[in-house]
């Protein structure tokens, strides 16, 4: 079992995405460009911490870029699978602990293409931070291809049936292009830096 000390400053990442393969190397590209954006801006990535998919892809990409750091979050009946590049492992009973851990320490949240799992991620961090009504973390959500928009028409359609809130969604940040996330994170960690120096 690797180190546990997670109390460094830098701003910390959740990264939700797809443990599948052979996905659309534009899909897989954006995830490096994310990855190597964490590195180079000496984040620290928190993730599923297996070495298999686009998790593999963000592990690598932060490793040869800067000083990133990486905490793997990996289900006991899966840590066969953990990625070599985690720097900080975290044993998790299951998903549910998974998802705990991941909340608890991130002060923001990223999600890629991905399935349901993905999708249960992102769900139970937007239920979450508006059960808890937590201001001030956002999640930013990758839309290549459409791949989401089922589901943000989804969520318009649940408002228009009075089964959510419009504010529900005010957390939720759409986004087709990874440089407007990596724009978006630049600023929350020069907000993190400004107010860590007062």
């Amino acid at each position: 079992m690797k180190d546990k000390d997670i109390s460094d400053v830098s701003l910390k990442i959740a990264v939700y995405c797809s443990a599948a393969e052979s996905l659309p190397e534009a899909w897989v590209e954006a995830a490096a460009q994310l990855g190597c954006w964490i590195g180079n801006a000496g984040a620290t990535l928190v993730y599923g911490g297996v070495d298999v998919g686009l998790m593999r892809v963000l592990a690598r990409s932060v490793k040869l870029s800067g000083n990133g750091r990486i905490i793997g979050v990996v289900p006991m009946l899966r840590s066969d699978k953990a990625s070599p590049l985690n720097d900080v492992e975290i044993p998790a009973e299951g998903l549910a602990d998974r998802k705990v851990n991941m909340y608890l320490m991130s002060d923001v949240f990223v999600v890629l293409p991905g399935g349901y799992g993905t999708l249960d991620e992102m769900m139970s961090t937007l239920a979450y931070l508006n059960f808890n009504d937590i201001h001030g973390k956002k999640i930013l959500v990758y839309n290549p291809d459409g791949v989401y928009d089922a589901l943000i028409s989804q969520f318009r359609q649940m408002i228009d049936f009075v089964l959510m809130q419009p504010r529900s969604l005010e957390r939720l940040t759409v986004l087709d292009k990874m440089d407007d996330i990596t724009e978006i994170l630049a600023k929350q960690k020069q907000l993190m830096t400004e107010h860590d120096q007062k």
